[in-house]
Parts: C-alpha cells; structure tokens; sequence
C-alpha cells in the first residue's frame, strides 16, 4: 500500500481543531501560495519587468519589495491559533478556482479582506448579486481608478447596493496601484481577495499576495494567476 496515499488526508477533524493542526494545514498552505509567486516572480520572471512593475507600485528598490514579501511570510506563521474548520480535508484540497468555496469555506472566521473594481464590475449588473452576498459578511473595500468617489457612491445608491467599508477613488491607473500596494501594507496579517475586469491589476495583486479573479463580462469569476509552473 502506498504509505502517500492518504498524505494530510482524511484525518479526523474534531481532533486536529482541538490540538491546533488545523492552523498547522493553514499554514502549510498559504505557505505554499506564497512559494509559488516567488517562484514565479525570481525564478521563472522577467526582471526587467519586474524592476518596472515595483517602480510603478513606488517600492524604492527590490530590497523593500523582498521585505514586504518576508514580512507577509511572518504574519502567515501568526494567523490565530483557535482557527478551525468543519472538513480538515478542505485545506488540503480545496483548490482556488471556486472563489465562493475558497471564501466561504476555508477563510470566513479569518474576516478576509475583499477589495473591489468598480467600472465593468460593480457597474456589471450581473455583480450585483455577489456584491449583495458579501457585503454584510466581509470587510469590503471598492478601488478604482474613477477619479469621482461621488459617481460612485451615487451607482450604489441608484442600485439599492450598500456602501461598503472604504471607498478609495484614485486619480488613474497609477494611483489605483499604489493604492493596492497601501492596502496591502496595511493589512499584511490578513487575508486578502481582489476581484476585478482587468488582467493587469490583478497582475499587481499577486505580486502582492493576494487572492486574484477576474469578472468577466457574462457574470462568471475565474481564478487568475501569474503562475506559469
């Protein structure tokens, strides 16, 4: 019999939420999460692209942006200690493509944090639904590179859509980066979701270590990676 068959599987769960292995699995894989962006980033990367991308976040050199990468290393080793799950084998398995299985599932006691766009996704009426399922449930935040923080408040309040914690409207494309990368800074002992239209943010919000997926036009939400291995 292969002794790997049932490698951190199938174990009683009641037994590792009283002994805290439950923390154990999650860190082991949040662990390996982060592995895989810096594998991705330093190991399979573009350097040129990546000097350029932590310029455009305002990291004053490599050497800060490694920091920020150790620092969320550290705050991984310091989630709680009481977490605890219903199915153990749920942190082993669960893979990220479903994005409601992943939060609901695996990190809802942890008050995960969940930023927004706003143009082409809030403003998609096909989000609304999903809007309306975390809002009351989850610290949210709406990003966007609108300039007008009232135009957005005035959708929400058109739509019967509830304002959410923050709302951060940034002056351009730049702004609404480096707002990500203050969020980030903020936050770095918590777990973090980012969900928006466009590739190119979301690109930034891995090298930021969060939770990406992109909204497409027809309603659906896919997992988005930089993950080329």
């Amino acid at each position: 019999m292969n002794p790997c068959i049932n490698y951190l599987t199938n174990m009683p769960t009641d037994i590792i939420n009283t002994y805290g292995i439950t923390k154990t699995l999650l860190t082991r894989r949040e662990t390996i999460y982060l592995k895989h962006i810096m594998k991705n980033v330093f190991i399979y990367g573009n350097e040129e692209e990546l000097n350029e991308k932590i310029k455009i976040m305002q990291f004053d050199s490599l050497f800060q942006y490694l920091g920020f990468l150790t620092n969320k290393l550290r705050a991984i080793y310091k989630l709680p200690r009481n977490y605890i799950t219903n199915d153990a084998d749920n942190i082993v398995k669960q893979c990220r493509n479903s994005f409601f299985k992943v939060l609901d599932g695996l990190y809802k006691d942890l008050k995960p944090i969940i930023i927004l766009d706003f143009d082409k996704t809030i403003t998609n009426k096909n989000f609304h639904s999903l809007y309306n399922y975390i809002i009351n449930d989850y610290y949210v935040i709406i990003n966007s590179a609108n300039p007008q923080k009232d135009v957005i408040e005035n959708y929400l309040i058109k739509n019967n859509l509830p304002m959410p914690r923050v709302i951060f409207a940034n002056k351009g494309k730049q702004r609404k980066i480096v707002r990500l990368k203050s969020i980030a800074f903020k936050n770095q002992q918590r777990v973090i979701f980012y969900i928006d239209d466009e590739e190119e943010y979301l690109s930034y919000g891995m090298l930021l270590t969060m939770y990406c997926y992109k909204y497409t036009k027809d309603g659906k939400i896919l997992n988005y990676t930089i993950f080329q291995k």
